[in-house]
């Protein structure tokens, strides 16, 4: 076990991107508290989650929460608890996502799946998801409460609705990005609208804090889908491809699939047939399938739409007054695009 937990090293803090380095104290807090005192007992369970929380991760939506807290008022010991839930919430759904993937790797490192067995990493992620719970009634704000029940609940009806329309490829636009807001922006969306409503603030911010996550978040979303065409294995920190080879229609894809150009029925055809599956062929004709995402242009598309849902994140700042929070909230979201640049 102990062979698996790397020392706690605050240089991992002081060496953020620079638009987190004003939160480098709150970030602090954060990562000591979901790296050591998430659990107070030296046991199995507290190995294995200072290892998820040590194995990676920007913190990305707690550091928005925090932005949003700065920029509407300051931040409270109540958004520290809704930074950490956040961020519990999102490394639970990780832990679950792995699972029902099969997956070997997680940000270049083995998932808990992998080095334990899925029965310990669906408790994990439990675990993780009950402490969230904890931290969300902590804040004794029945409104926040309900935006993350539906968060929690968009969770779970992405993941179906993504499982019940593998190799599908008539999927729509609509149903794309409704399943990237269940899967992801929901939870950016429920971060920036919380910081702001803790902090009493009327309607209109509260919006526009809502707004700014959500298009935020569909943009990460559209970039992640896009990395997993466009970067290597060792960059992404898993198999790339991942997604077309389990059926999933992620944005290159399906700009690909409804090219004009004849190849795009031949991708087509490849996808439905599941690459030749359990076929000599498989590999080839996957292999096939990727490179034809590229030749259509999809992943640059791709970048494109994502580069579109930023510039709209950027748009809902204007409740900022701070010129300085303002440039950090706008450097955030560019740097979700920097990622694919």
């Amino acid at each position: 076990m102990k062979n698996l937990i790397e020392k706690f090293d605050e240089e991992k803090i002081l060496k953020r991107p620079g638009f987190l380095k004003i939160l480098n104290n709150e970030l602090s807090v954060l990562e000591e508290n979901l790296t050591s005192k998430l659990i107070d007992n030296d046991s199995l369970l507290q190995g294995i989650v200072t290892y998820i929380f040590q194995a990676g991760g920007k913190r990305l939506r707690p550091a928005l929460c925090f932005l949003i807290a700065k920029s509407t008022g300051g931040i409270t010991s109540k958004h520290i608890k809704l930074a950490e839930l956040t961020e519990l919430i999102h490394t639970a759904s990780l832990i679950h996502d792995d699972i029902i993937d099969s997956s070997k790797l997680r940000r270049g490192k083995e998932t808990i799946n992998s080095l334990w067995n899925d029965k310990i990493s669906v408790i994990t992620g439990d675990f993780l998801f009950a402490q969230a719970s904890i931290r969300l009634g902590e804040l004794e704000n029945t409104e926040i409460v309900k935006i993350y029940a539906k968060v929690l609940s968009d969770l779970c009806e992405g993941e179906i609705e993504q499982y019940s329309s593998k190799f599908n490829t008539d999927i729509s636009w609509e149903y794309y990005i409704k399943k990237s807001t269940t899967k992801t922006a929901s939870l950016f969306a429920a971060a920036c609208k919380s910081a702001a409503l803790l902090n009493n603030q009327p309607d209109k911010v509260v919006k526009q804090a809502n707004d700014y996550g959500l298009y935020t978040g569909i943009a990460f979303q559209i970039v992640d889908d896009t990395l997993d065409f466009t970067s290597s294995s060792k960059d992404l920190g898993k198999e790339v491809g991942t997604d077309l080879k389990q059926g999933i229609i992620t944005a290159p894809a399906l700009y690909a699939i409804n090219s004009n150009d004849e190849r795009a029925k031949q991708l087509k055809i490849l996808t439905e047939n599941r690459f030749s599956i359990n076929t000599d062929n498989y590999e080839k004709d996957f292999d096939k399938a990727i490179g034809l995402v590229h030749e259509l242009g999809g992943c640059e598309k791709a970048k494109q739409l994502a580069n579109d849902y930023i510039f709209k994140a950027k748009e809902c700042l204007e409740f900022i007054t701070n010129t300085e929070l303002k440039t950090y909230l706008i450097k955030a979201a560019d740097s979700i695009f920097d990622k694919i640049r």
